[in-house]
């Protein structure tokens, strides 16, 4: 495992010299639980011949949770019992297409998988239509060029403000941006979403309650977003069961080589990379701290070895790249302050690792895009200056 700090660098290279001009279209795509495409040929080949099948999980907290993540990674070792099947669990909570993408080489690729589910519709709900794309392109692109025989499937979960649109037998925003990188490159696509519209509008199903059940009617979930392992999240497997029984028939049995169109979109995101602790420049009074060894940052551990800290304003970590876009990984909490970002020597944004949720840590990100294609010097200056914090998390309550 890699050093990290708490300011974790990402950044991508583009090889394209023109701005992308496809935007995400308006229209709805019609009904459908699942679109097979292409298929996944090269997986079910592994796993009917009884070889060895890495499966990744790249999504937020919804395939984080020990739900249909496990459910089918059970189903695949009970369907296929003479293959040897290796789960890569590349969940993070509160995470979207667009820190995935920038992530993919540590926590998938290195691992060489088989197989990678792709799940953010839910957290790319307020992301704009041409970041979806770039990223979900970006994904995409990089399991390609990495392996043309590594199969991939979109998964997409459902939350409350989605209802109304699927029980209406139409898709949400990020569902239809991903759908055309689908059409696009022939992916796999399973819709989790309309078997839960179904069910609520059918009053079979309640969306949201603190009980597992009301009037004999099961409960989704307690928040709208997170399903129940015994309730929600069996209605998520049994799409994907279904799913999946239907294209183990339809699969041809023969390794196919996946080859790549033109892009959807010229700027998607390439060559990105996760930046370790050696490779940045930090000012004096930083520290780094084990997770292992402290308790509150423990539950961090599977993706950050260490977390730097600095107490103090103007303390810096300096960070040299050629792109177009760069970020931060780092852990938000009660204890968290505010960050200064200079790109090139002028201040391009302070940004707050405290919000309304911040009465526990969670790790976060954000990404800085839209730079000039060159050689950049940027700058993460913490702002230790007291703010109210109260203010904030009054909006919750």
């Amino acid at each position: 495992m890699k050093t990290f700090i708490a300011f974790i660098v990402v950044f991508t290279f583009s090889a394209n010299v023109f701005i992308a001009a496809q935007q995400a279209e308006t229209e709805n795509y019609v009904r459908n639980e699942f679109v097979m495409r292409n298929g996944l040929p090269n997986f079910f080949l592994k796993a009917l011949r009884g070889d060895s099948v890495k499966v990744a999980y790249l999504g937020g907290s919804i395939t984080a949770q020990e739900g249909w993540r496990v459910f089918s990674f059970n189903w695949f070792k009970e369907q296929f019992p003479n293959a040897a099947f290796k789960q890569i669990n590349a969940a993070i909570g509160g995470t979207g297409s667009d820190f995935g993408v920038f992530r993919l080489q540590e926590n998938v690729l290195q691992y060489k998988p088989d197989l990678v589910f792709v799940e953010f519709a839910v957290n790319d709900g307020n992301t704009p239509s041409s970041k979806i794309i770039r990223s979900m392109e970006g994904i995409v692109r990089q399991i390609n060029e990495a392996n043309p025989y590594t199969d991939i499937c979109f998964v997409y979960t459902i939350k409350a403000a989605y209802l109304e649109t699927e029980e209406q037998g139409m898709l949400p925003n990020s569902a239809i941006n991903m759908e055309k990188v689908a059409d696009h490159y022939g992916i796999p696509s399973i819709n989790f979403g309309f078997e839960v519209a179904d069910q609520v509008s059918t009053m079979q199903l309640i969306m949201a309650a603190d009980a597992k059940e009301i009037d004999g009617a099961k409960v989704f979930s307690r928040d709208g977003v997170h399903p129940y392992p015994k309730t929600g999240h069996v209605i998520y497997h049994q799409v994907w069961k279904r799913s999946f029984e239907s294209m183990i028939a339809a699969n041809p049995i023969a390794q196919q080589k996946q080859k790549l169109s033109k892009p959807l979109a010229a700027d998607y995101f390439a060559n990105t990379k996760m930046v370790d602790a050696k490779d940045v420049q930090l000012s004096e009074h930083w520290t780094l701290m084990n997770l292992k060894e402290k308790s509150v940052f423990s539950p961090f551990s599977n993706y950050l070895q260490f977390i730097g800290k600095a107490a103090q304003s103007g303390e810096t970590l300096i960070v040299h790249f050629k792109g177009r876009a760069i970020g931060a990984y780092d852990a938000m909490g009660p204890d968290a302050g505010r960050v200064v970002v200079e790109i090139d020597g002028m201040v391009k944004d302070t940004i707050y690792r405290f919000d309304a949720y911040c009465t526990y840590r969670r790790m976060n990100y954000f990404v800085i895009d839209g730079l000039e294609n060159k050689k950049h010097k940027v700058a993460f200056r913490t702002l230790s200056e007291p703010f109210d914090k109260a203010a904030i998390l009054s909006k919750r309550k």
